[in-house]
């Protein structure tokens, strides 16, 4: 194992470099690594809020300070750019394409920037509004293997649309009552090899699957700390056979659910030390079974292999 200990605004970053063999975790649950600190340097984090894994494994998290930010599989710096405005908010949500292009939820200025794996900008869509082709905060954006793509939003809208490939509004789904209740707060999207959409609706806590035409299959889940409950689901991802990892911003952990929905176990509690988590925004699924978590109150991301 490499430690490297580097000194950032006054404040020690510990980073833990995984090798890329299999090798002994670092704690009792699964941790076997753990990059960032807090600070505006290089490899640190001015509070993390979203990740998602590149098709080679390399990582990109984006913080509050407006920067992308590229790391290996182990957790090594590699290259960061800037979203373009951040004066009035920062991104919380992002994706990769098949062919590599990133789709960033650019939140608060509603809309979706598409960059190329270099940084630059390629392109965009929606205004903010409410109407079709409209956003209000968007949070997430999910594509499926037909090219089609989702994004998520809240702030009244609260609700999934649909798009084309080409970035042309098609429809809008899950703005009518969900079981009794509208989507509230609707923070992340997966999508499984069956065309299912998985969505935290976070402050209703709990997941609703929607299929790609955007027909309700059902909703998991109420607000508690036990199986089948969750407090305030705000990233998913899906595993190649289905299973699904939800990390709880509220709960400080990530909740496993097998392909049909059921509980399956949980990971992580309260806390500041390693294996620990304090107000995690997001989770994603990365090479060999590694799941990366954004433990965004500690500034950094765990690396666990349950």
């Amino acid at each position: 194992m490499t430690v490297r200990i580097t000194m950032i605004c006054g404040l020690s970053s510990v980073i833990f470099l995984a090798s890329s063999c299999d090798r002994p975790a670092l704690t009792g649950n699964g941790v076997i690594g753990v990059f960032g600190g807090v600070g505006l340097a290089s490899g640190s984090f001015n509070y993390p809020r979203a990740i998602t894994v590149e098709r080679l494994g390399t990582i990109l998290v984006v913080d509050k300070a407006g920067r992308i930010q590229r790391f290996s599989p182990d957790g090594e710096f590699l290259s960061f750019w800037r979203m373009p405005e951040t004066t009035k908010g920062k991104p919380v949500g992002l994706t990769v394409h098949a062919d590599g292009r990133i789709f960033v939820a650019d939140t608060h200025y509603h809309r979706v920037l598409v960059f190329d794996p270099n940084g630059n900008l390629v392109g965009h869509f929606g205004s903010r509004g409410d109407g079709d082709g409209e956003f209000q905060l968007p949070t997430d954006v999910a594509i499926d293997d037909e090219g089609f793509i989702y994004v998520s939003e809240y702030n009244g809208n609260d609700r999934i649309t649909k798009w084309s490939s080409n970035f042309e509004f098609i429809k809008a789904f899950g703005d009518t009552p969900v079981f009794g209740k509208r989507l509230n707060r609707p923070a992340a999207l997966a999508i499984d090899r069956g065309g299912i959409i998985w969505v935290a609706d976070a402050c209703n806590h709990r997941i609703v699957r929607f299929t790609q035409d955007g027909k309700v299959i059902d909703a998991i889940g109420r607000r508690g700390r036990g199986l089948d409950e969750f407090r305030y689901p705000y990233d998913i991802d899906v595993r190649e056979d289905g299973t699904v990892v939800v990390c709880e911003y509220g709960g400080d952990r990530l909740h496993w659910l097998s392909p049909d929905g059921e509980s399956i176990g949980t990971w992580g509690s309260s806390g500041r030390r390693l294996g620990e988590l304090s107000g995690p925004w997001g989770a994603a699924l990365g090479v060999d079974g590694r799941v990366y978590v954004v433990d965004s109150m500690n500034s950094r991301v765990q690396i666990i292999k349950p």
